[in-house]
């Protein structure tokens, strides 16, 4: 619970603005971390062998 209570535009806009931000922050390190993890190695030789199990 605030102590202020002023919930003026400004504050709000801000506040909605560092959200959006910090979600965009989050999803573009996820996308980042999927991709690397998608070019790994590894990864593709697991894909080959379930490919070559079908």
């Amino acid at each position: 619970m605030r102590l202020d209570d002023s919930s003026d535009f400004g504050s709000q806009f801000f506040s909605t603005l560092v959200a959006i931000a910090a979600l965009a922050a989050v999803a573009f390190i996820g996308w980042k971390a999927f991709d690397t993890w998608r070019s790994d190695p590894a990864v593709e030789g697991i894909q080959q062998i379930l490919q070559q199990q079908k």
